[in-house]
């Protein structure tokens, strides 16, 4: 046995094997052991099928992988398997077929890795969300009620007695009216930072386009007082959420024209570019810009450069677009210096928003088809 099949076969992070074409394992190495419980013995001859859950579909669910690994050259799957003792683990498994000169196949290579541990904490954080979305609910109904009844009577207060009070009198009126106003805006904006990754609304492939205008019709009225022009460039067509969309080009569109300089209309471009695995969305503006050592901070809840006097909202715009661009697996960022304006950045991946259920792969197959021999024994 030379050095690379014998590294191969000691190699137990991964459980790396062959099947012949019927199924039939044909090879096994110290992984196959230590992720699925057979040793060398137990392993070799049994149809692969044994691995594949639920059992009674086990032969099923085996035959389908190799039929998609011989259509397409490789399969990727990412599902519960079956141990030796029964007991289930998930695991991130690659198929790829093996053929002779002429084109046959002769067999399979499969690898797997155990993701429990990332499946398990990818479940906690879905039911962590989920417990979130309904304590935000709650909490919002809860807390407006008592906060409307406060607005009200210290309005009606202002209605009726403004003049009749000392100059300090109708000044603490005015400070509870604008404080209870705040807080119900804050209330309202916790509860849209808590459903921005959690909205059930399941993706569609639709043009940005569509979504830009719509973000743009809801600024119609902050558009024309400032006499802003806005401009862009054509937006791909991707699987994405709608109405998440919409709420990220509008916050950021938002924030361009808000921060945007006394003297001088705004002046937004909002450009698409591919790259090699993503779209790069980029909102560009002429505004005040910001001190560059803020780009990151300034996606974090509550965050705020500036006094409440000088600009309106409550920091948490710019964190419910990072839940939101995260939640469709891409990236966001800022670039900017003071009066220069300032330029934000997100990504999407090419294929679109991935399903709830998605983990990440820890070794690409591109590695796997580069480094696999066919045979380990």
């Amino acid at each position: 046995m030379d050095l690379y099949r014998y590294q191969v076969r000691e190699i137990s992070e991964y459980a790396m094997f062959t099947l012949d074409p019927q199924g039939i394992l044909q090879s096994w190495n110290a992984g196959v052991e230590r992720l699925l419980g057979y040793s060398e013995q137990e392993w070799l001859g049994q149809p692969a099928s044994i691995i594949f859950t639920p059992a009674e579909k086990s032969m099923e669910v085996c035959a389908s992988e190799m039929r998609k690994a011989q259509e397409s050259g490789s399969a990727t799957d990412i599902r519960w398997h079956r141990r030796k003792d029964g007991t289930e683990f998930f695991a991130n498994g690659f198929m790829t077929v093996i053929r002779d000169d002429s084109g046959a196949v002769i067999g399979y290579v499969k690898i797997m890795s155990d993701e429990t541990a990332r499946k398990q904490l990818q479940d906690s954080l879905t039911e962590s969300n989920a417990a979130l979305e309904q304590f935000a609910y709650v909490a919002s109904h809860d807390l407006q009620e008592p906060l409307r009844t406060m607005s009200n009577y210290a309005q009606l207060l202002t209605k009726k007695y403004k003049g009749k009070f000392d100059e300090d009198g109708d000044r603490f009126l005015s400070f509870i009216v604008d404080a209870s106003q705040r807080m119900s805006t804050l209330i309202q904006d916790l509860l849209e930072y808590a459903r921005a990754a959690t909205e059930e609304e399941r993706p569609a492939s639709v043009s940005l386009d569509e979504d830009l205008e719509a973000a743009l019709t809801h600024l119609t009225q902050a558009i024309e007082e400032s006499s802003a022009s806005i401009t862009h460039d054509p937006m791909p067509t991707i699987e994405v959420d709608r109405g998440q969309m919409v709420r990220l080009f509008q916050n950021l569109i938002g924030n361009a024209l808000k921060y945007r300089k006394p003297a001088e209309a705004p002046k937004i471009h909002v450009s698409a570019e591919q790259a090699k695995w993503e779209w790069i969305i980029t909102i560009q503006d002429n505004g005040i810009g910001f001190d560059p050592q803020y780009a990151s901070s300034i996606f974090a809840p509550f965050k705020r450069l500036h006094q409440a006097g000088e600009y309106p909202g409550t920091g948490v715009g710019l964190a419910i677009c990072r839940r939101i661009v995260e939640a469709h697996g891409g990236r966001i960022w800022a670039e900017s210096n003071p009066g220069e304006g300032a330029t934000f950045s997100f990504t999407l991946p090419l294929a679109g928003r991935p399903p709830k259920s998605h983990t990440p792969s820890m070794v690409s197959s591109g590695d796997f088809k580069k480094s696999i021999s066919p045979d380990f024994s």
